[in-house]
């Protein structure tokens, strides 16, 4: 119960005793003061009629005539006329009882007066002729008790209503602050930080609101100062100091995200270049090379600018560009038209710069990528005659015009089936929720996720693709009690023509039941267009779907995205978890204060279970965790 409820019940029962006593002590004084003024009436009234008995005659017809006279003029309940032993010779009187047509019975039989009355002797000389007896009239009394008696309760009534409604501005007024510092609360815990500016005038609420005001800048500056500290990390960790590109670290862990099986970017090119450092350093110092290595970083970034590309210095001399998604014709174009812009932009680079080229699948390991990469670069600078060396490889692929017919059998003839694969607890030993991918059965022949994604690219199919899949969730929803979720790529959230389509089609599925399908969204499309990735996820919260991030690697600029968007969980790749300890003690300090759950992605070995469950990280998913039992 509310401070003001209890007031106002202790308040009311205040009120509520201090009006009947009020109104007893004040209907008693009334009472009495009307009796004696009616007692001094009658007393005056017996004096009257004696004097005018006496001027008229004492006789038997003028002492009738002048009593028939006083009691028609007078209000009297009766009045009587008795000789010297007690016996009544006349007697006038009201036919009618009390009247009670205007005084309820209840208030006579409180006031409960007897009858009010005054005696006289009626004398002639020395002769006593009798006595008379006047009885004053109770209804009057009775009447005029009871009209004062309101007046008193409606006075009382309206002084107290009024009191009262001037006491529960008074004590809203007062109390406000209380609702201020509850409100502040409430930001808090919704991780919204407002400082009230309005100091109550009351001391005690005064000292509480600066304390929750000093509370609120303290938790603030540590969310600013975390947010920070995972900016600067990403910098320490992922950011070569030269060149400010990205670094070895970074291509690990983006191939090692890319060599997933189920990520849409597991297909693509490898170019490595490497320089002779050693000569540039020896011939043009070293301020001078550092400077020509930051210009040569800034023109690979202008010409692999295709997306989800990776350009990182894995080394001193040699630097790697990762372009997912690319057939072995345009990767070459793209490799020649760089090399002749580095000859003609870098005559000092002339003959010091090699380059190779190769294909790389999900199939390979990040250890395989390294040797691979070492034995081309190898081979480029033993046949440096060429512009660039390649490794060809023979890949029995689909034709084009093949994958656009069995894309387009597949979404008529429903050929794409759900994967679902388990995120578990390994404290609690329960699951979490399930993550849903897709494969392809087409004409008995099983395609898995990455065997069909990168032509879905290709062929620009993967909007058709994805809002298929959606549709297909959000069907077999209705039939399940679990919570499931579907990653959506970034591809698909820079499209807003898709938002459109997503709020046309959550529409036809609203119910009650959305809360039970969450949609994560990549690190990568808050990096990429904050804005269009804000609009989804608002998108998914007015349909009370679910939201969460995936692919999480601490490469943001900024973190404040996550306090306003609080997504359910965020999943990263165990390789970030395990060897970006720093990064991750930092995070685990921001996800905790905004009660958002990690989740580690691609674990396959019990060792590696062990590792992630002595940092914290409890929550798994991987080829470890679809079985259950074997957990147990």
């Amino acid at each position: 119960m509310s401070l003001f409820k209890q007031v106002s019940i202790v308040l009311s029962f205040i009120f509520t005793i201090l009006f009947i006593l009020i109104t007893a002590v004040s209907f008693n004084i009334i009472r009495d003061s009307a009796k004696k003024s009616l007692y001094e009436n009658v007393q005056n009234s017996v004096s009257s009629i004696s004097l005018s008995i006496t001027n008229a005659g004492t006789d038997a017809s003028s002492i009738k005539t002048v009593l028939n006279a006083s009691f028609d003029n007078g209000n009297y309940e009766k009045i009587v006329f008795k000789d010297v032993y007690e016996n009544i010779v006349y007697e006038v009187k009201k036919e009618k009882e009390i009247n009670q047509d205007n005084t309820p019975k209840w208030f006579i039989e409180l006031v409960n007066i007897n009858e009010i009355s005054a005696k006289s002797t009626i004398s002639n000389g020395w002769n006593i002729l009798g006595n008379i007896e006047i009885y004053n009239d109770r209804n009057i009394f009775y009447q005029q008790t009871y009209s004062i008696f309101k007046n008193l309760v409606f006075s009382l009534l309206t002084s107290f209503i009024l009191l009262v409604v001037i006491l529960f501005f008074l004590f809203k007024y007062i109390l406000k602050p209380l609702e201020t510092i509850k409100k502040q609360a409430d930001s808090v815990m919704n991780n919204e930080f407002i400082l009230e500016e309005k100091i109550p005038f009351t001391k005690e609420f005064k000292s509480v609101t600066l304390s929750i005001n000093s509370m609120i800048n303290k938790i603030e500056k540590m969310f600013i100062n975390t947010n920070n500290v995972l900016k600067l990390n990403k910098e320490l960790l992922y950011i070569d100091e030269v060149t400010k590109i990205n670094n070895r670290k970074y291509f690990i862990l983006k191939a090692n995200e890319y060599l997933d099986k189920d990520n849409p970017n597991n297909k693509g090119f490898i170019t490595i270049v490497s320089h002779r450092i050693d000569v540039l350093n020896k011939t043009l110092g070293y301020e001078k090379t550092n400077n020509i290595l930051r210009n040569f970083a800034i023109l690979m970034k202008e010409e692999f600018k295709k997306d989800f590309s990776v350009i990182s210095r894995i080394n001193g001399s040699e630097f790697v560009i990762l372009i997912p998604n690319i057939d072995e014709k345009n990767a070459k174009e793209m490799v020649s038209i760089f090399i002749k812009k580095v000859h003609d932009t870098f005559v000092e680079l002339e003959n010091k710069m090699f380059v190779g080229l190769f294909k790389y699948e999900n199939k390979k390991s990040i250890n395989s990528i390294f040797v691979e990469m070492d034995y081309v670069i190898s081979q480029a600078k033993l046949f440096s005659e060429k512009e660039y060396y390649f490794i060809e490889e023979i890949d029995n692929c689909k034709t084009k015009e093949q994958w656009i017919n069995i894309i387009n059998i597949s979404l008529k003839e429903d050929c794409f089936e759900l994967v679902y694969r388990n995120v578990v607890d390994i404290n609690l030993k329960n699951m979490i929720h399930k993550t849903i991918s897709f494969e392809l059965n087409y004409k008995e022949e099983n395609l898995s996720y990455k065997d069909f994604i990168a032509s879905v690219l290709e062929l620009d199919r993967l909007n058709d693709v994805y809002l298929y899949i959606i549709n297909k969730v959000l069907d077999i929803n209705k039939n399940l009690n679990e919570s499931i979720s579907i990653q959506l790529p970034t591809l698909f959230i820079e499209d807003l023509n898709n938002y459109s389509i997503l709020k046309e089609l959550f529409t036809k599925y609203k119910n009650e039941k959305n809360q039970n399908i969450i949609f994560e969204i990549e690190e990568d499309s808050f990096n990429k267009n904050l804005k269009n990735t804000f609009m989804y996820v608002n998108l998914f919260k007015e349909f009370n779907f679910g939201f969460a991030i995936f692919n999480f690697i601490a490469n943001s600029d900024d973190y404040i995205y996550l306090k306003e968007l609080k997504p359910k969980y965020i999943k990263a790749s165990k390789y970030f978890l395990l060897e970006s300890k720093q990064s991750l003690s930092v995070l685990k300090i921001l996800t905790q204060s905004l009660d958002i759950k990690l989740i580690a992605t691609s674990v396959t070995e019990v060792s590696e279970l062990n590792l992630l469950s002595q940092i914290g990280i409890n929550a798994i998913c991987g080829p470890i965790m679809q079985n259950l039992t074997e957990l147990s």
